[in-house]
């Protein structure tokens, strides 16, 4: 039954389509697309059923009472045209039909490669988000404990599944559909919700005993679900173990430090922690003495932005974007990481970001901007050596290869773009209007504006960091961004898009573009 589902009316998105389509506002986004082939497949039934007619012997009677059908069928169906305007396109609404039954299947068209199931991220956090590490006893691991004593536990689990440890998630008692959720969450997590990376999904047992310990050590780097005790007193099993029941992260005391780390892993470790306190300075205080949260760093900031989401009841998709940007964010540190130790990278192009390291197309970055990327790869230093030769490390490479033959904008960078002009406070005049320019340049066609929205998912603001180019005092930045907004407004999604966006912006487009054309 299921292998002969009707799917013969839903489109087939394109990566960035799908990105656009999850993070949307608006439930009718490609609407069209749906029409067109719902549209299509009417008008085959048409013509099928006037062929049927044409065979059939001619009769007066029957013609009439046939033309009368026909009729009622095209009422029908514009009765069927409007409703669908009411259908949510996230999903695809289908049938099957099992033992002459029909039963409704709703098909999501969003979602990730690395997202199996139906399991809950939030859950996930809440429950590991308060309890504290449990100390293994040893030198800190730099691959683990990335802020020492005060790694967060949900970082220490990141960390884990960054560098593929083997993390086991324990729930004793609890049902193994409840247990198999939580690593079906971690799996996302880690490959930064479910988008990002990928090779995680290959390692994992959502449920596994004692029976299959064999085979679950065979793998390196596996996520394990278990409710067996017997698993948290053997520490040589595993690299982490998650119990559910008490919220704790235990890292094994039988997981060796690297050898080239063990010796600096005491100073890097404490340095970081350090240096995050000095970051967060001018940053946030605690309310007892006014003295640094020595909580407060880089990683913490992250999970303070997702439980504060969460408490503000934000939902599962929200919560995954937040995971995704931050996973996005360290990817883009990993190729400036090996430029800087080995002057090559298998992530990017290497004589490009060279040689444009000053210059403003996509690799830019101001001097506040290169201060604090700088930090963040120094804080990050060994959680990208552990990453680097990690199956989701060599995924990441195959896949720069791939979307190097399919991308359609080349030669630019438009993720760091979008942040740079979404969250820099540096930018000088000069590298706003370069990177407006670029883009102006670059996004041309209609494949390359859905690229670029595919950037700014309207989840996050969508098209507010452009918009800001309308009220820059340069009135080549004005232009600039008027003639990037007219590209968009021609696009299927686009439209949707400027018409989203503030009032405000809207007046501000059409008054400028009025302006430029007289």
């Amino acid at each position: 039954s299921v292998n002969q589902m009707d799917l013969s009316c839903m489109p087939q998105l394109s990566r960035h389509e799908t990105t656009i389509l999850r993070f949307s506002d608006d439930q009718n986004m490609f609407e069209e697309r749906f029409v067109q082939l719902e549209a299509e497949r009417r008008h085959g039934n048409t013509l099928t059923r006037d062929a049927g007619r044409l065979d059939a012997p001619h009769d007066p009677a029957l013609a009439e009472l046939g033309m009368s059908a026909s009729e009622d069928s095209a009422r029908r169906g514009d009765s069927s045209r409007r409703g669908t305007r009411n259908k949510d396109r996230r999903f695809f609404d289908t049938e099957i039909v099992y033992s002459g039954v029909k039963l409704p299947i709703r098909v999501p068209m969003t979602v990730y490669p690395e997202e199996i199931s139906d399991f809950s991220l939030i859950q996930l956090l809440t429950t590991f988000a308060g309890g504290l590490a449990a100390p293994s006893g040893k030198a800190t691991h730099p691959h683990l404990e990335s802020s020492g004593q005060y790694t967060h536990p949900i970082v220490l689990l990141m960390n884990g599944l960054l560098t593929q440890k083997r993390v086991i998630f324990l729930g004793h008692g609890k049902p193994a559909g409840e247990v198999a959720n939580y690593v079906l969450a971690a799996v996302a997590l880690g490959s930064g919700g479910g988008g990002v990376l990928r090779g995680f999904a290959n390692r994992t047992f959502p449920y596994t005993n004692l029976t299959n310990l064999d085979t679950l050590l065979s793998f390196s780097g596996y996520i394990a679900g278990v409710t067996n005790p017997a698993f948290e007193e053997h520490p040589e099993w595993w690299d982490l173990l998650c119990n559910i029941n008490t919220g704790k992260i235990s890292v094994s005391s039988a997981l060796a430090v690297p050898p080239a780390a063990h010796a600096k892993s005491q100073a890097d470790a404490l340095r970081r922690s350090l240096d995050s306190v000095s970051l967060s300075r001018n940053r946030s205080f605690s309310s007892r003495d006014g003295k640094p949260d020595k909580w407060n760093n880089l990683d913490t900031e992250f999970v303070q932005d997702l439980m504060v989401a969460i408490e503000r009841h934000y939902g599962e998709v929200a919560i995954r974007a937040k995971v995704e940007n931050y996973v996005r964010r360290f990817m883009s540190l990993v190729p400036l990481y090996e430029i800087e130790r080995t002057g090559t990278t298998k992530l990017g192009d290497s004589a490009h970001i060279a040689a444009t390291a000053d210059k403003s197309d996509g690799y830019s970055i101001s001097p506040g901007d290169k201060e604090s990327r700088d930090h963040e790869i120094a804080f990050y230093q060994s959680r990208i050596e552990g990453f680097i030769g990690t199956q989701a490390y060599h995924n990441a490479v195959a896949d720069y290869q791939s979307m190097q033959s399919s991308c359609f904008i080349r030669g630019i960078d438009i993720a760091h773009m979008v942040y740079c002009l979404r969250n820099s406070t540096n930018l000088d005049v000069n590298e706003v209007e370069a990177i407006y320019k670029r883009l102006d340049e670059q996004v041309v066609t209609d494949e390359q504006v859905t690229e670029l929205l595919a950037s700014l998912p309207q989840s996050q603001g969508g098209l507010q960091p452009l918009a800001y180019g309308f009220y820059h005092p340069s009135p080549a930045i004005r232009l600039y961004t008027v003639r990037l907004f007219e590209k968009i407004e021609g696009n299927l999604a686009g439209t949707r898009y400027v018409r989203s966006t503030n009032f405000f912006h809207q007046c501000a487009f059409s008054n400028l573009r009025y302006a430029f054309s007289c």
